[in-house]
């Protein structure tokens, strides 16, 4: 995409990680392997790096790809739209990285043409196999509606975007104990 811009930024505190050694001393934590992601890790092998991405006309995406054990997991998205809604989405893939389930809950505004805009909220949930649609479901204010084939096609043509800027994999930084 040629409007496109691609911007990992880190949200931690000070500006890197910082590491406590068993004396109780902190120091800064090695830099990630990208120069411009940072990460944080724990004992159990998860890793979350930030990014941000913005076509910077219709939305701004704030994501976090979630790794276990080295391999991605869920990819968690934050967008505000340009109507100024917002909408949050989550990303899950099985172990060979194809997706296996999409998650959107989005503000939405409706209005008539004589009517006060009221903010109504939705759910939409899409299980997948492959490329292949097992089923989906979709409530908007908690009413049942029926998920229409652009909705589907929306979520996948984001989530390949997304899917793009990050790694499948990923090797936290290590610290010298």
């Amino acid at each position: 995409m040629t409007r496109s811009k691609f911007l990992l930024g880190a949200t931690l505190a000070c500006g890197g990680a910082v590491a406590v050694t068993a004396c109780g001393d902190s120091k800064r934590a090695p830099a990630a392997d990208s120069a411009t992601a940072m990460s944080a890790s724990s004992s159990t092998d998860t890793v979350k790096v930030k990014g941000v991405w913005s076509d910077s006309v219709t939305a701004e995406s704030r994501y976090t790809a979630h790794y276990v054990n080295g391999e991605l997991v869920v990819i968690a998205e934050e967008m505000l739209l340009a109507d100024s809604t917002s909408s949050s989405r989550r990303y899950f893939y099985d172990a060979d990285y194809a997706p296996t389930r999409f998650v959107e809950r989005r503000t939405l505004t409706a209005a008539s043409s004589n009517s006060t805009p009221a903010q109504l909220q939705s759910l939409l949930d899409i299980f997948l196999t492959g490329d292949t649609v097992d089923s989906t479901s979709k409530q908007v204010d908690l009413v049942a509606k029926t998920v229409q084939p652009y909705e589907i096609e929306n979520m996948r043509k984001h989530e390949r975007e997304l899917f793009a800027r990050v790694p499948t994999t990923y090797t936290a930084p290590r610290i010298n104990r």
